[in-house]
Parts: C-alpha cells; sequence; structure tokens
C-alpha cells in the first residue's frame, strides 16, 4: 500500500509527500527490527533465568550430597585411625604426599562413640559418592549450549565445576576397587564387608595381617584425596549459588 503510494506521488511529482512516505516506511522497518529484537532479547533473558534457576536447584542437591559423603570420608578416616590404635595421633599421617607432589590434610575425624565400634567395619568399607544432579546443565546444553549464560563468569565456573564432578566420579571407581581389593583380603580373614564384630577381637585380626593393615593404610590415604576432593567441590557449588543468586537478583531489579 504504502509502495503504490510512494510511486503516486512519484509520478505527480510531489517530491514532499514522497519524502513523508519514506521517512514513514524506513520507520516503520527500523521500528520493527526494534520489536524483534526486544522480543528475542526478553525470550533470551527469560531462558537464561529459567537455566539457572534450574541449575541452582541442582546445585543445593548437590551441596547437601557432598555434605553426607564429606562425614563419611571422616568416618571412614576415624573408624581406621581406631583400628591401627592410632586415635590420638600417635603414629598416623597428619598429610599424604602424592607422588606428583600434591599434599593432602589428613583429619583425624569424630571420635569412635562406644556404641558404634562393633561396626568398625561397615565405617571402613562403606564409600559414598555421587554424580551430581545434571538435569538443569544437561537441559541447557541442549537448549543451544554455554552461550545461553551471558556472565562469562559464572559460565566458566559451570564448565568447571562439572568437569571436577567427572573427575571425582573416577576418583570414586578408585575408592570402589581398592575397596573390592581390601574386603576380598578381608574375606581370608573371615572379615565380612559390612558385619558387626567386638573390636578387640578385630583389631587382633588386623594386627595380624600386614596385608590387611596395608589395605587400611591405603584406603585411609585415598579417603584424605577424596576428602579434599569433596570439600573443595562443595565450595564451588556453594560459591556458583551465591553468584548466581546474586546475578538473578541484580537482573531483577
Amino acid at each position: 500500500m504504502i509502495l503504490r503510494r510512494i510511486a503516486h506521488h512519484l509520478q505527480q511529482q510531489q517530491w514532499t509527500a514522497v519524502l513523508i512516505e519514506l521517512v514513514i516506511l524506513i520507520l516503520g522497518v527500523f521500528l520493527g527490527f526494534q520489536v524483534t529484537d526486544w522480543a528475542n532479547e526478553r525470550a533470551n533473558r527469560s531462558a537464561e533465568t529459567r537455566h539457572l534457576e534450574e541449575i541452582a536447584e541442582d546445585l543445593r542437591a548437590d551441596a547437601e550430597a557432598l555434605d553426607v559423603i564429606s562425614t563419611s570420608a571422616q568416618m571412614r578416616i576415624s573408624g581406621i585411625d581406631y583400628i591401627l590404635g592410632e586415635t590420638r595421633g600417635v603414629t598416623r599421617p597428619s598429610r599424604v604426599v602424592t607422588p606428583t607432589g600434591n599434599s593432602f590434610d589428613m583429619p583425624a575425624g569424630p571420635p569412635v562413640a562406644p556404641a558404634d565400634r562393633a561396626t568398625l567395619l561397615g565405617r571402613v568399607n562403606l564409600v559414598r559418592s555421587t554424580a551430581g544432579n545434571r538435569t538443569g546443565f544437561e537441559a541447557l546444553l541442549g537448549a543451544g549450549g554455554m552461550q545461553k549464560i551471558r556472565d562469562r563468569q559464572i559460565s566458566r565456573q559451570l564448565q568447571v565445576y562439572y568437569a571436577q564432578l567427572d573427575e571425582m566420579t573416577e576418583l570414586t571407581i578408585i575408592l570402589k576397587q581398592l575397596r573390592a581389593e581390601g574386603v576380598a583380603t578381608g574375606h581370608t580373614l573371615g572379615l565380612s564387608a559390612f558385619g558387626e564384630m567386638d573390636p578387640d577381637q578385630l583389631t587382633a585380626v588386623v594386627r595380624g595381617s600386614p596385608a590387611y593393615s596395608a589395605y587400611l593404610r591405603t584406603s585411609r590415604e585415598w579417603a584424605a584425596v577424596y576428602l579434599s576432593t569433596v570439600n573443595q567441590q562443595q565450595q564451588r557449588a556453594l560459591q556458583l549459588l551465591e553468584d548466581i543468586d546474586a546475578y538473578l537478583g541484580k537482573r531483577a531489579r
């Protein structure tokens, strides 16, 4: 319609009218692009908010799970300390140094209460783990990837967090393989993986078996590495949660 009017004005050589019609045409096209851009921007912001809120829910669940795993690792260390007779830190190492030069603290952990001493084998052989909650992150990747998150710091933190979850899973595999070997050694001594046993009798059996004693010491070393890894991952989860909440809150204002 507007193009026909312009053509008519050109035929009539009505230059002012032509100019007005051209301005209206250009302005309409410009406003159309602006409205489209605004709608796309609003949709992108809404999608980003939804993805971050879903990821935040996963992170909260991860933080709680990692807290349980951390407590379990500390209990494993203190259980081994008790069995080996090192509950007062007289002979036990305080740190673990790997062949690559990495150093990890070996905290004493909570003392073994008298009521729990009959279940020391379960305390020592239980390996809690998590693959993490990835529903929100996988939905983000399926919707177009990390470019959906415009805050570069949060985007980078998310990539590091989930990469470290994968590494933690690999560490869990090592721990469970070690446990399988230790349980097999325990079977030759009449020890089950999670059975109840008089603590004095258990201590005597372990002290008479260099192989099982070595298993316990190795398990304690790996538990220290695992504990440090889990605690660091929990801090990453909590920091990410804080940054996401701050980012979404700032945008809402």
